[in-house]
């Protein structure tokens, strides 16, 4: 059995790279082998920091270059860069790309920009690549307060546009929390019936991302 997911956030600054480079060190130490991608990275000037460091983590540092990755200066959506001048992704050219790095065998993590329904051009958003790679999704969300509106929303709109949400990780944004860190994973999973799991401040347990290896096996 294998990984293969998408990993989102339901925004940006959430800590997919961070859970997304942990999670590909645990893999590795599992003695696999993992190709992990940012197709996506806009903020690039001159370097596509978190695409490089997904694929250090995986041993890999080619994979955060090459023809067919999207990369723009400005630290926008992507459509919204287009519209002050740079291009648009293409949506087929970026799944070519991520199918033709893809190895038999190996686990595959790809990191999304922003949450789920960034525009990237005038019609389509990141939800779209998703569907085109036919990945499940692992949903990254901050644990605090409003945690639980912002995580039901995306997950009640990713299931109308035919996605599949496979796991949450809420991370804990900083070492202070409020009243709700308590009870968010709880109802989180009784409400999505779906692997929820907490990850504090700081690296991550290895126990946190054993569940969500096992949760995102398929």
């Amino acid at each position: 059995m294998s990984v293969r997911v998408f990993v989102s956030g339901t925004g940006t600054g959430v800590g997919k790279t961070h859970l997304s480079c942990a999670l590909v060190r645990h893999l590795r130490g599992l003695g696999r082998e993992v190709v992990a991608l940012k197709p996506l990275e806009t903020g690039v000037d001159p370097r596509a920091e978190d695409a490089e460091a997904l694929a250090e983590a995986a041993g890999r540092p080619a994979l955060a270059h090459g023809v067919g990755l999207y990369r723009a200066r400005a630290p926008l959506a992507p459509y919204a860069a287009s519209l002050g001048g740079e291009p648009a992704p293409d949506v087929r050219d970026l799944v070519r790309r991520v199918r033709a790095l893809e190895e038999p065998g190996a686990d595959l993590l790809v990191e999304g920009a922003g949450g789920l329904f960034v525009p990237l051009d005038g019609s389509s958003d990141v939800a779209d690549l998703v569907h085109a790679l036919d990945l499940p999704v692992l949903l990254v969300a901050p644990d605090r307060l409003g945690v639980l509106s912002d995580v039901l929303a995306h997950a009640g709109l990713a299931a109308s546009r035919g996605l599949r949400i496979a796991a949450v990780a809420l991370n804990q944004p900083s070492p202070a929390s409020d009243a709700s860190v308590a009870t968010n994973a709880r109802i989180l999973g009784e409400r999505l019936a779906v692997p929820v799991v907490r990850l504090p401040h700081g690296p991550a347990p290895t126990e946190a991302l054993e569940a969500l290896r096992a949760a995102l096996e398929s």
